[in-house]
């Protein structure tokens, strides 16, 4: 469940948004909340698929499909820029997510890893 700063577009609108059955790259910098233990690096993800629904005004959920060690959370309020595009960027204001649920992993063999090597997994969030 996520929450917008702003009154949320029609459900229409919201799909021109939030709704894409294409693949979006993100770029996303090493989260703040776990820069103490991790590299500081640029990290390339997709978000498969997405789509949003609205509850009311301000709530909607969003369902994701993404390439494995997507920051999820950070992809929705967008860490103080270091996510983009993030959610909140596209809505053009304040986003963040209440809460985060797994509903699958699944698997490819020709997905690659930040250092060019072979993985063989992709991620749903």
């Amino acid at each position: 469940k996520c929450w917008s700063q702003t009154p949320l577009p029609s459900q229409e609108k919201l799909d021109n948004l939030l709704t894409k059955n294409t693949s979006t790259v993100i770029t996303q910098k090493t989260p703040l909340r776990v820069l103490h233990r991790r590299a500081n690096l640029d990290r390339i993800r997709q978000v498969l698929t997405m789509k949003a629904t609205r509850v009311d005004d301000h709530w909607f959920t969003l369902k994701l499909s993404t390439s494995a060690g997507t920051y999820v959370k950070e992809f929705v309020h967008g860490d103080l820029g270091r996510s983009v595009p993030s959610v909140g960027g596209i809505l053009g204001c304040r986003a963040d997510i209440l809460e985060l649920d797994c509903e699958g992993i699944g698997f490819e063999d020709d997905y690659e890893d930040d250092e060019g090597g072979e993985r063989g997994e992709r991620g749903k969030k």
